[in-house]
């Protein structure tokens, strides 16, 4: 979980700027909140899909549908959390290969598996769940560190830059084109 702190003093002179009422501000606030956790996910999905190598982005995008802005007491306060468990070998790019200790895909050693292929006809890294034949599971690896560093050091770096613009038009489209009144 991310925490991100806006200025409120920044917040109030925007909204003296364009004379905004406390409604205005409150609402401008929340709409941009929402604005600027759809443009973080993006960009998150897009950067993470190149980092970690993986063949489509639609693993990450059922991942990353989790991501919430959750508004604080205040106008100021903001958390982001999103799902960075182990994924499916199959959704990273590259090869399985057997090896004598097991088998490895894409720099990741999986002791005591083995290749084999899953149900969309994709060789694999799969393991026994029992002593049994059956059933098996495909293998999975660990992005947690390497999602979160990119995370927090590519794609959250401009989040106030992100957020300011999106609080400012929003606060501008309310006070001078009236979007947003009920007559």
């Amino acid at each position: 979980m991310l925490g991100f702190e806006f200025d409120a003093r920044a917040l109030k002179a925007i909204g003296d700027e364009f004379d905004a009422s406390e409604n205005d501000l409150r609402n401008a606030y929340s709409r941009a909140l929402r604005r600027t956790a759809q443009t973080m996910k993006t960009r998150a999905r897009k950067g993470l899909r190149t980092k970690l190598q993986l063949r489509t982005a639609g693993e990450l995008r059922k991942r990353l549908q989790g991501f919430r802005f959750k508004r604080g007491k205040g106008m100021g306060e903001v958390s982001m959390w999103f799902g960075l468990n182990d994924m499916r070998v199959s959704a990273f790019k590259g090869r399985a290969a057997q090896t004598a200790g097991g088998a490895s895909f894409g720099g990741f050693d999986f002791a005591g598996a083995f290749v084999a292929k899953n149900a969309k006809g994709r060789r694999t890294v799969m393991r026994r769940v029992s002593h049994k034949a059956w059933p098996i599971r495909e293998e999975r690896a660990p992005i947690e560190d390497e999602a979160q560093i990119f995370i927090e050091d590519e794609v959250f770096d401009e989040i106030e830059e992100v957020f300011f613009k999106h609080f400012r038009a929003e606060v501008r489209s309310r006070t001078l084109y009236s979007v947003g009144q009920r007559d």
